[in-house]
């Protein structure tokens, strides 16, 4: 858990407190991904919550020196995998509307956005929230010739 915190120190100007993040861990241990470089260190987590059809992401987060490396790329990948298993519908987040990086990531993997929610960060800053509707994310099989 130091680790995990230490990434989201690392990650957001408001990080969520270490309290906080152990009880996201215990409550969904399943959808609580981390990802570990060639070294096995562990540089980046992500968890979601998942309830009747609907999953909300609820954090993610990358070292600096990993990002733009795909690490956060295929922490959603895997949790995508892993929601479909489950047979969940549409899953949705709130990102900083300053974070072009994860807007661009989130639209490149399938999420559109829905609205701007002003003052939802504790600076006061907007978030965009933004939905994937699982069933056209769903990769659809190589044909052949």
């Amino acid at each position: 858990m130091p680790l995990i915190c230490a990434i989201e120190a690392d990650s957001f100007p408001d990080p969520y407190p270490a309290a906080l993040m152990e009880r996201l861990q215990r409550m969904y241990s399943e959808s609580f991904f981390v990802a570990e470089n060639n070294s096995s260190k562990l540089v980046g987590y992500c968890v979601a919550s998942e309830k009747e059809g609907f999953a909300h992401l609820i954090s993610i987060g990358v070292f600096r020196e990993h990002r733009r490396k795909g690490v956060a790329a295929a922490l959603v990948k895997t949790l995508l995998a892993w929601l479909n298993e489950r047979g969940v519908d549409e899953l949705w987040l709130e990102v900083n509307t300053g974070n072009k990086a994860a807007i661009s990531l989130y639209e490149r993997l399938g999420f559109a956005r829905v609205m701007t929610i002003e003052n939802y960060y504790a600076d006061g800053s907007p978030a965009v929230r933004m939905k994937l509707l699982m069933r056209e994310h769903v990769e659809k099989p190589a044909t052949t010739r």
